[in-house]
């Protein structure tokens, strides 16, 4: 299996972060257009016949979907930058993955809310879901590891 340094890994990681999020801001710029055209199509509908007011929600929950993932990236960025620091196991790189996972667990939510008129939206909501509590997982080792790191920094 192929093995990259840790400091390219954090370089590639940050580089992926700065691309999520100009693709975040081009799938804004692009929302109405996408959401027209999955309606048009209607094979992923779950509803017959979206109103334009139901244009409308599916419009604001697409693009408060695409702010959470924007500010899920900027707290990954902002996480990637402290690692690249050494500040690995500490209190705020437990809060940064803390709001990532509740970034994933909203997202849930408004896929939820899209599944109403899409169905495959109930299956990215799972995804997001999962993620969220693996990102939960994470988040309570890394916090155990801090408190012990910090223990062992005071009996020292």
């Amino acid at each position: 299996m192929l093995r990259i340094s840790s400091k390219l890994s954090v370089l590639l990681s940050l580089a992926l972060c700065v691309l999520i999020f100009v693709l975040c801001i081009f799938g804004a710029a692009v929302m109405p257009d996408f959401t027209d055209l999955l309606i048009k199509a209607g094979v992923l509908s779950a509803k017959v016949g979206i109103t334009s007011g139901e244009r409308t929600i599916i419009l604001i929950l697409a693009y408060s979907a695409l702010a959470d993932i924007i500010a899920a990236d900027a707290v990954m960025f902002s996480l990637l930058i402290k690692i690249r620091k050494g500040l690995v196991f500490t209190p705020q790189s437990v809060s940064h993955i803390r709001g990532i996972s509740w970034c994933c667990i909203l997202l849930c939510l408004i896929f939820c809310g899209l599944g109403i008129y899409f169905k495959l939206a109930f299956i990215i909501a799972f995804a997001a879901l999962f993620l969220g509590l693996c990102l939960r997982v994470v988040k309570n080792v890394i916090e155990e590891a801090a408190e012990i790191k910090s223990e062992n920094d005071l009996t020292v």
